[in-house]
């Protein structure tokens, strides 16, 4: 924030100076009229106005402490604007400088190289790998006051298995499937009723007799295709009731991918040749997925419930709803996919780990935590929170009451059994199934083994 300041103070002291040279040299020296020499003394005192202004605000802008704790972030566009605001409150509040740094889709390789460097910011963003990827950087966080008052759900998520939490859980990220109740309706199916795959093929079909698209994917970003298998895979592999579990097989390398990505491959191509899919399934954006859920040209996203947010904002009226995750098996559970969501944690290295704690003790307040969990249209973390996202907190409860012990939690897939990096992997290894209708499977199934072995010997 300092140095957003410095820079503000700067371009004003520059445009300061070109107009003072401007006022002096327009008219040239004696040439210069009774009438000018008040337009010029009037010019001048409006620039060290505004240098003066600059210089108040700097001084507003800085914290009263010299502390500038850095904290880095996925977030961008207006979710990034609202965190910002929420960093202004707490400085405004504390005295506490925050600098959110954003790198984007980036996010994933600067952490890398920072973890690399050993040079990583006083708090971050874990996006899912609080325990996995990041627990050996991060600050133990058990004694903090808010830990008592995390959810059940995603405390587990967060926990290592010596019992250590290193990150604040903000919100509460699941991933299942969201759908337009207009349309099922329409069918004539009834999401409660759908346990396996083969129960939502045939709801598919049904939806099929609509006219409307079954499945709509915004496949231009590898993330929504990636998305596909990453809600699917925890049935076919790692579930506690897959009988022949891969867990262990995918974390030491031993994963016959051959023998058992290939049923995933033949699923999804199945579905593009029975035309349950959007036709620009490669072309269309991740908004066009949500325009079409919302406008009631697509029946079902497969995504984050915070579609759900974002598909009302297009169209308040639309009637939407979860729908838990199939099984592959008969008699098997459905399941959702409940991930970190907004979750940060501290440097155990950092130069401020008590301005970092504050930090950490403001977000999970309840009148905070209630902020994050609306700006991003997820779930609260911390009992007792509910925020303006009720729609989805609703339905997400409508869904888990329906499905009561048969409805299992698991966590994201590719954060507790890929190496790093292997999301986007997952995204490119589909596309070859979309682009070779009926003959991408071992591509598809290829790829994405190569990438695993590469990753894994690493």
């Amino acid at each position: 924030m300092k140095r957003h300041a410095k820079k503000l103070t700067a371009l004003l002291c520059t445009a300061a100076m070109a107009a003072a040279l401007l006022a002096g040299c327009s008219s040239g020296g004696d040439s210069q009229t009774a009438d000018q020499a008040p337009v010029a003394q009037d010019e001048e005192s409006k620039t060290e106005a505004a240098a003066q202004t600059a210089d108040s605000a700097e001084q507003a802008a800085q914290p009263a402490s010299d502390v500038v704790l850095e904290l880095e972030t996925t977030w961008t566009g207006e979710m990034l604007e609202g965190l910002q605001q929420i960093m202004d409150d707490f400085t405004a509040e504390t005295g506490i400088g925050v600098e959110v740094i954003s790198p984007g889709d980036d996010y994933e390789n600067v952490m890398k190289t920072r973890m690399a460097s050993g040079d990583l910011p006083d708090l971050w963003e874990t996006h899912g790998w609080s325990t996995t990827r990041y627990s050996e950087y991060l600050t133990p966080l058990n004694d903090e006051p808010w830990v008592s008052h995390v959810k059940e759900s995603i405390k587990k998520t967060v926990t290592d298995s010596q019992g250590n939490i290193y990150v604040v859980p903000l919100s509460i990220d699941p991933a299942s499937i969201c759908y337009n109740r207009d349309i099922f309706d329409e069918a004539g199916v009834d999401a409660t009723t759908i346990r396996t795959w083969a129960d939502f093929e045939a709801a598919c079909d049904k939806l099929l007799t609509t006219g409307k698209v079954p499945v709509y994917v915004g496949g231009k970003s590898v993330n929504n295709i990636a998305n596909l298998f990453e809600v699917m895979a925890p049935g076919f592999l790692t579930n506690e009731d897959v009988p022949d579990n891969q867990g262990a097989a995918l974390l030491d390398g031993s994963f016959d991918w051959e023998a058992n990505w290939t049923p995933l491959a033949q699923m999804l191509d199945g579905w593009q040749q029975k035309g349950y899919f959007n036709k620009d399934i490669l072309t269309a954006s991740d908004d066009a997925s949500i325009q079409a859920l919302a406008n009631g040209d697509g029946a079902i996203v497969i995504s984050g419930n915070h579609t759900i947010t974002q598909a009302l904002s297009y169209n308040p009226d639309a009637r939407l709803g979860i729908m838990a995750i199939p099984s592959p098996n008969e008699g098997g559970k459905v399941y959702v996919s409940s991930g970190e969501g907004s979750c940060y944690g501290i440097w155990k290295d950092t130069e401020y780990p008590e301005e970092s704690r504050k930090l950490l003790e403001y977000l999970a307040r309840d009148d905070v935590s209630v902020k994050v969990a609306t700006i991003n249209g997820k779930i609260p973390a911390m009992e007792g929170v509910t925020n303006d996202n009720e729609y989805v907190t609703k339905e997400f409860n409508i869904m888990m009451n329906a499905f009561g012990d048969d409805l299992l939690y698991v966590n994201y897939f590719d954060r507790e059994f890929l190496p790093s990096g292997m999301w986007n992997d997952m995204g490119v290894a589909g596309n070859e199934i979309f682009m070779n209708p009926g003959k991408g499977i071992e591509k598809c199934v290829e790829t994405i083994k190569t990438a695993y072995d590469e990753k894994i010997s690493q």
